[in-house]
């Protein structure tokens, strides 16, 4: 059975708890560190990571900085063979150091990756490669997810989900160009490293915005090729159920909570949107359909119900009055608060 990861600070008052027991002699001390065994400390940010990482930042950008400033009097092949050697040196000492000193190696891996994406800019400058910057983009995303992958690294693949964001709706937005396909190509992949890295919240949350990112453009790309003349209302209620799905889908526990956040988040921002389209018979069920969640124990439904209300209020000021508005979304709160509050006194469970 693999070894559970908990905190330091978890595993401080395990540890505690475990020396009180052989205290008083409940258990042996093979007994306790045997169970202590059955743990591992999550690698939390301390001041020397923190450290490293600011000192990884500057470096990559003080060699970016010089050559950039000298780089008008260097040749083509000084160039490049500088941005080669910077890329491999730095890389390299990584490597070599890793062993002895695995906090400093990751961040000169993480000046290295600074160092690769200036280098893609600075190539196509040198050799006049005219291509959109969505793809440069892209490229710099692909030589991350690799060096990712090596180190285990999840704020590498992080800041990959980023480029690819980046790139994503760059390539829809800016450029204007068709569909960026290569994100159909690097969503699996990063679906399967988010398995083998076991699903880290950080890194779950921004691949799953990227997925609905990618599914949203998908659809603003391609329904309105169809002919409809309704194509926004159409693209909002599909993004509507698939948000009411994501919600309620079974997946992975680990998954779990932050999909189905994701899912309600998703429903929520898109039934606000539909409130313009549709007539008054939509908002309302929504809102019925938010009171049922509610009354599931669902904490977010609160805050899309403050929204939609802040939404008609907007509108409310030519026949309601703004204090009247204002008692009735503080009843409704207060309701909810004390509703809440009496689920717990019974052992009633919320979530999301």
């Amino acid at each position: 059975m693999a070894n559970k990861a908990i905190t330091k600070k978890q595993f401080d008052f395990l540890e505690h708890e475990f020396n009180y027991l052989e205290k008083e002699g409940v258990i042996s001390r093979q007994d306790k560190v045997r169970m202590l065994g059955s743990y591992d400390v999550k690698g939390n940010l301390n001041f020397i990571t923190v450290l490293l990482s600011i000192g990884a930042l500057l470096l990559g950008l003080g060699i970016l900085t010089f050559v950039a400033s000298n780089w008008i009097y260097l040749s083509k092949a000084v160039k490049f063979l500088l941005i080669i050697a910077c890329l491999i040196g730095v890389n390299f000492a990584g490597v070599k150091v890793q062993a002895r000193f695995p906090k400093t190696s990751r961040s000169l891996h993480y000046a290295g990756i600074l160092i690769f994406g200036a280098g893609i800019f600075l190539v196509e400058q040198m050799f006049n490669i005219s291509i959109n910057f969505n793809s440069s983009f892209l490229l710099w995303a692909i030589g991350t997810v690799f060096i990712g992958y090596y180190l285990k690294d999840v704020f590498i693949l992080l800041f990959t989900s980023f480029l690819l964001f980046i790139y994503l709706n760059g390539s829809i937005f800016v450029d204007e160009t068709s569909y960026p396909l290569a994100i159909l190509v690097f969503l699996p992949a990063l679906y399967i490293l988010l398995k083998k890295f076991d699903y880290p919240n950080y890194l779950t949350f921004f691949i799953n915005a990227l997925a609905i990112n990618t599914i949203a453009l998908f659809l603003m790309e391609f329904v309105p090729k169809l002919g409809f003349e309704n194509s926004n209302t159409i693209v909002l209620s599909i993004l509507f159920i698939l948000g009411i799905v994501l919600a309620y889908i079974p997946v992975r526990a680990k998954l779990q909570n932050i999909t189905h956040i994701q899912g309600h988040i998703l429903h929520g921002i898109s039934a606000l949107f539909l409130t313009f389209d549709f007539s008054i018979w939509f908002p309302i069920a929504y809102f019925v359909f938010l009171l049922y969640l509610i009354l599931k124990g669902s904490l977010t439904s609160i805050v899309i119900i403050c929204a939609l209300i802040f939404r008609y209020y907007i509108y409310s000021f030519d026949f309601l009055p703004k204090s009247l508005t204002f008692i009735i979304g503080g009843i409704m709160l207060i309701g909810f608060g004390f509703f809440f509050e009496n689920q717990r006194k019974k052992g009633g469970e919320l979530n999301e």
